[in-house]
């Protein structure tokens, strides 16, 4: 893999890390409004079902994507298709207590918490991923990372949610 496709590739990885500190606010958002978890995560799921339906059809009509065959979906392990339900506890997460302890932290103990399961899973090669053992460099980075957010975590005030004051585009929450 060339220099640009790498460069790319950790530029789409920041986009989409930031945008999601933006999905908690949308999260925190919603359930001000709808008042009910699980009715924000019912919401939030059939969005982004109905968006990547869309981006499927596109997909499938401009560039050809392929589709499984019988026998691919019969070789993939039972676990597979659950990503999105324990991508589900994430947003669990943002609706219910991002609120207490602010954006930054909640995703920076996010970050720790997926740090380091990704380094045993990087260790044992799990779920299909390649070898990346947890060398000293790597154990070093992980601690720093955890430091940081300890760090960040303990100046983190409980303070009291209030009412969204703005939305997406400038208007005054009404």
């Amino acid at each position: 893999m060339g220099a640009v496709a790498l460069g790319l590739i950790f530029v789409f990885i920041l986009a989409a890390g930031g945008l999601r500190s933006v999905e908690v606010g949308c999260q925190n958002t919603q359930k001000f409004h709808l008042k009910n978890m699980w009715l924000c995560a019912v919401v939030s799921y059939a969005v982004a079902l109905a968006g990547f339906s869309i981006f499927l059809v596109i997909s499938t009509v401009v560039s050809h994507s392929p589709w499984p065959t019988w026998a691919d979906v019969e070789r993939m392990p039972w676990w597979a298709p659950f990503g999105g339900l324990i991508g589900g506890v994430a947003v669990l997460g943002m609706i219910t207590v991002a609120r207490y302890v602010g954006v930054a932290t909640f995703n920076a103990v996010v970050i720790v918490a997926e740090m380091l399961v990704a380094l045993v899973m990087d260790d044992l090669g799990a779920m299909g991923f390649a070898e990346r053992h947890a060398t000293p460099p790597r154990l070093l980075a992980a601690a720093l990372i955890t430091v940081a957010v300890y760090l960040m975590a303990s100046d983190s005030q409980e303070a009291a949610p209030r009412p969204p004051a703005f939305v997406p585009g400038g208007e005054a929450a009404r």
